[in-house]
């Protein structure tokens, strides 16, 4: 009996030291960034949609029943209140103007544009009733869509709080602007496929089509990340630039449910829901598992998914990055409607080696 007790106390003590030796010996796997996690304007339910290079933040939260406002949020002056908000269209630029969306007293979305000195300002619409932002660059240009006087839904410009321009007026379908960078490039959605045009010149009869589909980033450099098919219900990730081309991002594939962002040193964040398919007593279940990646040009595709603790229920999703390689989106729910805010921040001494 003795000798049985020995050898059981022997063989664990054995299998410990092999799992001290296999966790030394393994190779610890770097880690590049640093999480910090945002406040809410006291609700449950925050989501971080944008951020600028001086690390401004830009998001709506959920402050009473089914009323969401928008925030302002910088580690100087925290969280900060602008008021009613409709929607997750907040884009944010390096001047801290955001552009959004509002109900008019109609009902209506409309789009605004705040601004740290003259606080909240209504955008016209191309004669119709809505309006909707989808991008704002750092010349306070506001790209998005509005209707016009016909009920057509057209791609437009702001320029100014009371300029708008139809950038693409000959159509007679529906178009989106998508995406805008400091040159005025902005990427166009038509049904027939999507354009570049100038914002500054809007000479649609030449703008360039763009070989690639998604929901297109141009980055300050006129680079587009989008997607082309590659097969069933799997997209290949495209950097396309008007005069070198076009290159795939090879090793991963997006698909229908793909985002995708791109900053000026052409980093690409891809976020994808994929279904996971399980078994549990008999009934099958279904749950959407949201993946993370980052495209850097050194270093290939890192995957963002272990940097923030998720509950079983629960799904990372990264929403924008900045220049700086600064990431942010929320841990939110699949249950109900809660959602934290998370800011991930690149830890220098880690890139550099």
């Amino acid at each position: 009996m003795k000798r049985k007790h020995l050898f059981i106390v022997s063989f664990c003590a054995a299998l410990l030291v092999v799992g001290i030796l296999i966790t030394t010996l393994r190779p610890q796997r770097q880690v590049f960034y640093r999480v910090t996690y945002l406040p809410s304007l006291g609700g449950e339910f925050s989501l971080p949609c944008s951020i600028n290079d001086r690390g401004q933040i830009a998001g709506f939260s959920k402050v009473a029943w089914r009323n969401y406002h928008l925030f302002l949020w910088d580690r100087e002056k925290g969280m900060q209140d602008l008021g009613p908000v409709d929607n997750n269209h907040v884009y944010i630029n390096n001047a801290g103007q955001i552009a959004a969306t509002m109900l008019d007293p109609n009902g209506h979305d409309r789009a605004f544009i705040w601004d740290p000195n003259h606080g909240r300002c209504v955008l016209p619409t191309l004669g119709g009733e809505k309006a909707t932002p989808f991008g704002i660059n750092n010349h306070g240009q506001v790209i998005g869509a509005a209707e016009t006087a016909t009920g057509l839904v057209h791609a437009c410009v702001w320029n100014t709080s009371s300029e708008i321009h139809d950038l693409t007026p000959s159509s007679k379908e529906r178009t989106h602007a998508l995406s805008i960078n400091d040159a005025g490039q902005t990427t166009v959605f038509t049904r027939t496929g999507p354009l570049l045009v100038d914002a500054n010149e809007i000479v649609t009869s030449t703008s360039p089509s763009i070989p690639v589909r998604g929901l297109l980033e141009i980055n300050s450099n006129g680079y587009v990340a989008g997607l082309v098919r590659a097969g069933p219900g799997k997209y290949d990730i495209i950097v396309w630039h008007p005069e070198s081309g076009q290159k795939k991002l090879v090793q991963l594939y997006a698909n229908a449910s793909s985002s995708l962002y791109i900053n000026d040193v052409n980093q690409v964040l891809l976020t994808k829901g994929r279904e996971a398919k399980f078994r549990l007593l008999g009934r099958t279940l279904f749950s959407t598992h949201v993946e993370n990646y980052l495209h850097d040009p050194k270093r290939g595709w890192l995957s963002l998914n272990g940097y923030v603790s998720v509950g079983p229920n629960e799904d990372l999703c990264l929403t924008d990055l900045n220049n700086k390689g600064c990431l942010v989106g929320a841990v939110q729910s699949t249950r109900d409607s809660r959602s934290r805010g998370v800011l991930l921040e690149p830890i220098p001494e880690q890139w550099d080696k």
